[in-house]
């Protein structure tokens, strides 16, 4: 098993929990512990039927931020395809590597989880939370759309009302909210979110191996490829980037003041 420095993969019985490891910035996601995620979704299946559940979570307070905006760049959507043609895997891309593996994913969702983060947890196969837990779709205050699957994993989960009040207006919902939506299947106290989450993994584990591997491909056979879905969210998303409201999405963010939009 590799080494990381911006993630951590341990072992409980069958069950492997990868924790985001990036809690001075709530786990965003920059480059490099992406990769690292990329490199890791590759060597899981070969623990197979060894590990036979995945829990995804984050150290500290949340579960993930997004993208790390603190090093977005300015090339554009573009340079961010040139990147995956170099060999260097997206952000975009870990919603299927998810969905790929043999594995069925919980994502134990102990803060908030915002942007890429909420897109994560979507692309996770069950959802459990914490009472502090937060939820939001927030791209479109980027100036952005939903990526990393999440204009189909929110609709195919919660339905499209759902999917388009959280994609049109960028908010932030609480864990209470996200159980009656259906966006998650359980919300527990803080201290409890991971003892339950590796509860439900155990029980999982208990299962024959084989038959739970089939289970979730055969659960996902009506579900659209999640990788034409982010070309879909790529084209939509390169008309954006490089606009003023784009980069002043960021501007204002970075520097916590309220934007100034423009149309342009």
């Amino acid at each position: 098993m590799s080494d990381y420095r911006y993630i951590s993969f341990c072992r409980e019985s069958h069950t492997g929990v990868i924790t985001l490891r990036r809690p001075q910035v709530m786990n965003a996601l920059n480059k490099e512990i992406t990769q690292e995620l990329h490199q890791l979704l590759e060597e899981i299946p070969s623990y197979f039927p060894d590990i036979r559940v995945v829990i995804l979570t984050g150290e500290g307070r949340g579960f993930c931020s997004g993208a790390d905006l603190s090093r977005m760049g300015t090339g554009g959507s573009e340079n961010r395809r040139e990147n995956s043609k170099n060999g260097h895997k997206r952000i975009q891309e870990l919603a299927q590597a998810f969905r790929d593996l043999p594995q069925p994913v919980i994502a134990a969702i102990n803060g908030p989880a915002v942007g890429a983060g909420f897109s994560l947890a979507m692309a996770s196969d069950i959802r459990i939370a914490s009472e502090s837990s937060r939820f939001s779709a927030i791209f479109v205050r980027r100036g952005l759309v939903p990526d990393t699957a999440a204009s189909n994993t929110v609709v195919a989960v919660a339905g499209f009302a759902v999917a388009a009040e959280m994609s049109l207006t960028g908010s932030i919902y609480s864990s209470s909210w996200a159980l009656s939506k259906g966006l998650v299947s359980k919300v527990v106290p803080d201290e409890l979110l991971m003892p339950t989450a590796i509860e439900i993994a155990a029980i999982i584990s208990a299962n024959p191996p084989l038959a739970v591997r089939n289970t979730k491909k055969l659960l996902h056979v009506r579900t659209p490829d999640w990788s034409v879905i982010v070309e879909n969210e790529d084209n939509m998303g390169s008309e954006l980037y490089d606009t003023k409201d784009q980069k002043e999405a960021v501007a204002a963010f970075l520097e916590k003041r309220k934007p100034n939009y423009i149309g342009q």
